[in-house]
């Protein structure tokens, strides 16, 4: 009798311990489930304008996605971006996206974080050589083929042409030129008489332009890789007595400032590098993380478009200028 009571109890004890095992895993589970996801940003630069817009974006995407976000910038220097992604995989995040500031700087950062396991996306801009889930960004190569096609069809296919390109190593500039450069090789009379890069910053634009005013004789165009340089080039024109008949101007990504000075008559033409790719980027992330599911494309390609005082209403940001 008393061994059947000794049994009993032997049983009752096991079968608490193993419903307490139960319960405890699936509590573990819903932690798990419930927990929101963490993803760091490791922006190049949020100073530039487009990036301020991308920036805030990204940020309304997460919130409505229901993830956290934490953002670090890098301030156009890759190796700080370097360690930000470094850093970022110390705190334990579940993923990183990522704008890298050069092709080929992240590629230790990024090989670190798949050694960890810690999927990394990026938008806008590529990382070369690197390791990564997937890349949303723009067809830059078009963009620059869309500016080329703008002026050639306003100067007849003939004309001296000003390039300020975007920061060494991006792989945007990179893209923007050879389109730019491919579509010139169908116009004869068409060439480029004065190229450097800006950085991408209206302060650089505004001095690189101010040298070329200085070194180059005369000149029918001038096409910059984004707005910011476009504005500041304006300016050095403007501050020269250069008024707007004088030079066809274009610029990219179709920022406000942009879009009002076309709006003014300062500016001829921009091509729309769409915010919609930080978006973008950040949803399918996400949902990989949530399901395991990548998507059918491992680089996707939003095209871009070149905006006039004609169609000006088609930027991302007119609604903004209306305001």
């Amino acid at each position: 009798m008393k061994q059947s009571k000794a049994n009993s109890f032997r049983l009752m004890v096991i079968a608490v311990f193993v419903l307490a095992c139960f319960v405890l895993a699936c509590s573990r589970g819903d932690d798990k489930q419930d927990r929101k996801l963490t993803i760091g940003f490791a922006a190049m630069n949020v100073e530039m304008t487009w990036m301020k817009f991308a920036y805030h974006a990204i940020h309304k995407k997460a919130a409505v996605l229901g993830v956290e976000l934490i953002t670090y910038d890098a301030n156009n220097d890759v190796r700080k971006q370097a360690a930000n992604i470094e850093d970022l995989i110390n705190r334990g995040v579940d993923a990183i996206i990522t704008i890298p500031v050069d092709e080929k700087g992240l590629i230790p950062a990024l090989k670190l974080a798949s050694r960890k396991g810690v999927p990394v996306v990026a938008f806008s801009r590529a990382a070369l050589g690197a390791p990564y889930l997937f890349f949303v960004g723009s067809d830059d190569v078009e963009a620059g083929r869309l500016a080329c096609r703008f002026l050639a069809d306003r100067l007849n296919g003939a004309g001296k042409i000003v390039v300020l390109e975007g920061s060494v190593g991006a792989t945007s500039a990179m893209k923007r030129s050879k389109g730019f450069k491919d579509e010139i090789k169908k116009y004869p009379a068409m060439r480029i008489v004065f190229k450097k890069s800006g950085g991408y910053l209206r302060e650089q634009g505004y001095r690189v332009m101010e040298e070329a005013l200085a070194t180059t004789a005369n000149f029918d165009a001038v096409y910059c890789h984004n707005d910011d340089m476009i504005l500041g080039a304006l300016e050095a024109m403007e501050n020269a007595g250069i008024t707007p008949e004088k030079s066809l101007t274009i610029g990219t990504d179709a920022i406000p400032k942009a879009l009002i000075a076309i709006h003014e008559g300062r500016l001829d033409a921009t091509i729309q590098h769409p915010i919609s790719l930080a978006e973008i980027a950040l949803e399918k992330l996400v949902h990989y993380l949530t399901t395991g599911n990548l998507p059918e494309w491992k680089e996707y390609l939003v095209k871009p478009w070149v905006i006039t005082s004609e169609n000006i209403s088609t930027g991302d940001f007119y609604s903004v200028i209306q305001d």
